[in-house]
Formats: C-alpha cells, structure tokens, sequence
C-alpha cells in the first residue's frame, strides 16, 4: 500500500492558512500558486520514498509519516492520517483518480496535493516549462524559488544530512556544504517549505526504500 502524508500535510496547512494570510483586494486566482501537472515520465527516474514531516503552522504543529511511489507512468500516492487511510490519489499525466475517506476534508484537494508534490521533486525545466505568465521558479544551488512578478511565494530548501552518502542527486543541485553524491530526495536527505502566503513550514526527511526487503508474507 502506497502511503503518502508529506504532501497531505502541506495541502492541510495551505487549506487552514492560505484564506486569513493571502493579500487582500486581489482576486483570489490571481493570488493562488500555479497548479502544477506535469507528466510522471518528466521526472526521469522513479522513487519509493518513505518520509517523516514536522509541519508548523500557527496552532498546527505536527508530525507525520508518508510513503511515496513514482514511475513513468503514475504517481501514486496514499494518504494516511491518525493511524487511518484517508485517501488513495493515482495520476497517470492526463486524470487524477482520487478515493477519498468521508472525514477526509474536502478544503484539501488531489491537484493541490500533486502541484505541491511536483515542485518539490519535479526537474526545475520541467516545472519552468509549465509555468503561466507572471511566474518564475530559480533554482540557487540548494534553494528553489517560486515567485510571482518577482515575489518570492513558495520557498523550497534543501538542507543537508550529515549522515547521508547516496546516489547522485537528480531533482536539485547540491549545495557546497553537502557531499556532491547526496540526493535531496533519499537517505535522510532533508527539505524545508516555506509558503509565504500562507505562512507555514514543512521539513520532510525522505529515505530511499527501493533496495529495502519486501515484508515476510
């Protein structure tokens, strides 16, 4: 079972903050981040992440746990909250399915959980390529940048482990101060979020589970 709270999370804060902290007197889609939909094969390699997340919002402080899987074909990912299963989402690059739990809050929605996701993840051309009008995403070795009209929106961190010696970095660029070999998406790698609209900060730590041992049937 694939098991995805990391972004659950982010989508969570975004639902309870994103209202009261957005600018007044601008239209509310002018105000909102891009939805990303990029295709599962942009990102050029797969993933079989498991992630632990310290999410603090105001009054939302929290951690979580989230498993994440990714191939050329789909992105699936389930959602898991309290000890339950809230959500199964599967995007294949042209339909998001999602199977919701009925307590699962409906201010928190599929594309925004993916959008998030594919930021973070996703190549920076990729994510350029997709971009409207108005928009930039600047990749500075360790730091992605999400703007509108030159203002830094949503901010995207790579922090390194000190730990960690794994593949070579795929999704973003290695900051001087981390081991070049270190890949942001595995092996105790760590990242920040900062949603300055919305005035909230996840920290995710991801470990590599592909070589890890099926579970004894």
């Amino acid at each position: 079972m694939q098991r995805v709270i990391a972004v659950f999370a982010l989508a969570c804060a975004g639902a309870l903050a994103g209202c009261a902290s957005a600018p007044t007197g601008a239209p509310a889609a002018a105000r909102a981040a891009p939805q990303l939909r990029l295709a599962p094969a942009s990102l050029g390699h797969a993933l079989n992440l498991q992630q632990h997340l310290t999410l603090q919002a105001p009054g939302h402080d929290q951690q979580l746990d989230v498993l994440l899987e990714a191939d050329e074909r789909h992105v699936r990912m389930g959602v898991v909250a309290m000890g339950q299963v809230a959500a199964h989402l599967d995007w294949d690059g042209t339909t998001l399915t999602e199977d919701r739990a009925p307590w699962w809050p409906q201010a928190v929605s599929g594309s925004r959980i993916l959008s998030d996701l594919q930021l973070t993840l996703w190549p920076v051309a990729a994510i350029q390529a997709a971009l409207p009008a108005g928009w930039t995403l600047v990749e500075d070795g360790n730091v992605r940048t999400l703007a509108q009209d030159g203002k830094a929106v949503t901010v995207v961190t790579r922090l390194c482990s000190p730990a960690v010696d794994s593949a070579t970095a795929r999704a973003m660029t290695a900051p001087s101060s981390c081991a070049k070999s270190q890949d942001p998406q595995r092996d105790g790698a760590l990242i920040e979020i900062d949603q300055r609209r919305e005035h909230f900060k996840l920290k995710i730590e991801s470990r590599d589970m592909s070589d890890a041992a099926p579970a004894a049937s």
